[in-house]
């Protein structure tokens, strides 16, 4: 495993252990919970000169999700909608170097259509002001998927990037769930759900990236 795996495997198992471990408002929360992506960041614009479009945009969808870590990681929860704007943003490059190269295949958003619809159906109700951000957000990340779904190969950076987007939208799934849906359910269990998978679906975006473009 190369070692900027090794460094994110562990800066993940870190705040992973923050999360248990440490009340949200220490100082500490922040840090640890950026650091894992920073590595990815650092790895793919160290190879910038050589990267396609395409593996550059996936760096700059990597540089939006840190901004949106960071404004999650706040305590307060005040900083919600500016984080799932960032996130928004990161879903749009993202969907945009799945794009390249690759076929429409239209038929294929029907099966993230009828996941985002229903979601979104019994979300609807507990949203409130959140309505119009939620849906957008909703879209974009099915829209991400799809695009992921719709490249021209079987190769192994497509199966990666499918794997990611996909757990990706669980990621984001499990968000909504307990933010909307089940707010009495356990924090900690929940943002450890959200982070493993979260962090597994960066993980894999990038390794997609870097098994396409980056030399080992």
């Amino acid at each position: 495993m190369a070692k900027e795996l090794v460094l994110f495997t562990l800066y993940s198992i870190v705040h992973l252990l923050v999360i248990v471990t440490i009340p949200r408002e220490s100082f500490i929360y922040l840090p640890s919970k950026i650091i894992p992506i920073l590595i990815l960041i650092v790895s793919v614009f160290r190879h910038v000169s050589i990267l396609s479009k395409r593996g550059k945009w996936v760096g700059v969808g990597l540089v939006f999700s840190l901004f949106g870590d960071a404004f999650l990681a706040l305590p307060g929860g005040k900083y919600f909608v500016p984080g799932l704007g960032s996130f928004l943003i990161a879903q749009l490059m993202y969907s945009y170097a799945f794009s390249i190269r690759s076929d429409w295949k239209p038929i294929l958003f029907l099966p993230f259509l009828i996941f985002g619809a229903s979601f979104f159906f019994f979300l609807a109700p507990k949203l409130g002001p959140l309505l119009i951000p939620v849906l957008v957000y909703i879209t974009a990340i099915c829209i991400m998927g799809w695009r992921a779904a719709s490249r021209n190969s079987a190769t192994k950076p497509f199966i990666l990037g499918l794997l990611g987007a996909l757990v990706f939208v669980a990621s984001d799934s499990i968000i909504a769930y307990s933010m909307f849906l089940n707010p009495e359910m356990d924090r900690e269990v929940a943002s450890l759900l959200i982070m493993i998978t979260y962090y597994m679906a960066q993980a894999l975006i990038y390794l997609a990236t870097k098994s396409e473009e980056i030399p080992s």
